[in-house]
């Protein structure tokens, strides 16, 4: 549980819907993973924001049982709440981006730099520091 609790705090960034601006297309990834993140949505979360390799990362769990941990994992969770304070220009390089945002959890902003990559036509979190 701490394990998700961590990745998901430093995380923030996946996938929007297809089409269009690339680069506007990711900075919406991570607003949608916070939201995500907040409302528990482990459908939205795991099933469209997060890569697969992501969730292998972060759960331990391979294959389609990634999905599920991550899901199980986000549902232990309690009391992790996201604010997002800012999100920069994506810098798009073919099918991978990076975002720079800042994320306040506790009280604490924190910059973060999120790694996305293009994974079902849609831009999922990849990592991030």
């Amino acid at each position: 549980m701490a394990r998700i609790a961590l990745v998901l705090a430093l995380a923030v960034a996946l996938s929007a819907c297809g089409g269009g601006d690339d680069s506007k297309d990711a900075q919406q990834a991570i607003r949608d993973f916070v939201q995500a993140t907040n409302d528990r949505d482990g459908d939205r979360l795991c099933g469209d924001l997060l890569s697969q390799e992501y969730m292998e990362k972060a759960t331990g769990a391979t294959g389609d049982k990634a999905e599920d941990a991550c899901k199980a994992q986000l549902d232990l969770i309690k009391g992790l709440k996201l604010r997002l304070i800012s999100v920069g220009a994506a810098k798009v390089d073919g099918d991978k981006a990076v975002v720079r945002a800042t994320i306040a959890t506790g009280g604490q902003r924190t910059n973060r730099r999120f790694l996305l990559a293009k994974e079902d036509g849609g831009w999922k979190l990849l990592g991030g520091s």
